[in-house]
């Protein structure tokens, strides 16, 4: 562990190569700015009011500044300067008055302080706020690590098809939310394409159409492959209903939802918002196209 460091702790995630640290947390307390107070001379507290004022016992060190000088001569600074970080520090002043009470002399930055060198003081006064160093928690996330971890995880082959790859994403890391596609090689479906795909920009969803000319079957691969995790296709139904196919990736299962619907339901789908359950029970289920 680190010198600077009250504790640490650390996050693995588990891959094919085992367990492999991806995430590392410092607790780094006050070290930061107590040292750059220290070596800047500067007051790093913060402070917080207290909703009533206290009544505190406060004591404070009191050098015999003649007798100081006269002892450490040219050193007297640096002692006098060492009474006074005492002073402020209230457990360092606890442990200094009950040594010096003890043992009658207290080793300070290296020179020995006798009783006679210091008082203290004791009075009462009332406390208005809290003073405080504040702490500071470092992480340190390894984003290579993290997004190796995630491609990892979702990565599978279906056990209906040895052949095929799915990056089973979660939809809302998904880089492409929905792919919009033509059943066939139609000049009628096309507009529908488009209204769709621009209802879903609209609605911020990210969409890719693919209208090549290969099988509604392959063209579904291939969005599987990159982690697309819903898509809509037009077909003929479609031009005598408004409604299209709605397909989930992971269950390959779908849905005939109507096109003003589409948006909303992507949107919600993505967002956590609904489940592809809840659409199951609002719209009918349809077979699956090959």
């Amino acid at each position: 562990m680190a010198h600077y460091a009250a504790d640490c702790w650390d996050c693995e995630i588990h891959t094919s190569y085992g367990w492999v640290e991806c995430v590392g947390h410092a607790d780094r307390a006050c070290y930061d700015l107590m040292v750059h107070a220290e070596a800047t001379g500067t007051s790093m507290e913060a402070s917080e009011r207290l909703p009533e004022p206290v009544e505190i016992d406060v004591v404070t060190v009191e050098p015999n500044r003649k007798l100081v000088g006269k002892t450490f001569k040219k050193d007297q600074k640096t002692v006098l300067a060492a009474l006074e970080k005492v002073s402020k520090d209230e457990d360092a002043l606890g442990h200094f008055e009950k040594t010096m009470e003890a043992a009658g002399s207290v080793e300070l930055e290296g020179f020995t302080v006798t009783k006679d060198m210091v008082s203290f003081k004791k009075e009462k006064k009332m406390k208005h706020e809290e003073k405080f160093l504040p702490s500071v928690i470092e992480p340190s996330f390894g984003m290579g690590r993290i997004l190796y971890a995630l491609l990892e995880h979702s990565f599978y082959v279906p056990e209906d098809n040895k052949e095929a790859v799915v990056m089973r994403f979660s939809p809302n890391v998904a880089p492409v939310k929905c792919a919009v596609f033509n059943l066939q090689s139609n000049g009628d479906f096309m507009p529908v394409v488009r209204q769709i795909a621009a209802s879903l920009t609209a609605a911020g969803m990210s969409n890719k159409t693919d209208t090549s000319g290969q099988s509604i079957g392959k063209r579904y691969a291939r969005t599987d492959e990159v982690g697309t995790p819903y898509g809509v296709t037009v077909d003929f139904d479609t031009l005598k209903d408004s409604t299209v196919t709605l397909r989930e990736r992971d269950s390959q299962s779908q849905l005939r939802v109507p096109i003003a619907d589409v948006p909303a339901l992507i949107t919600g789908l993505v967002k956590g918002w609904t489940t592809w359950n809840d659409a199951g029970a609002k719209y009918p289920a349809v077979e699956r196209q090959a």
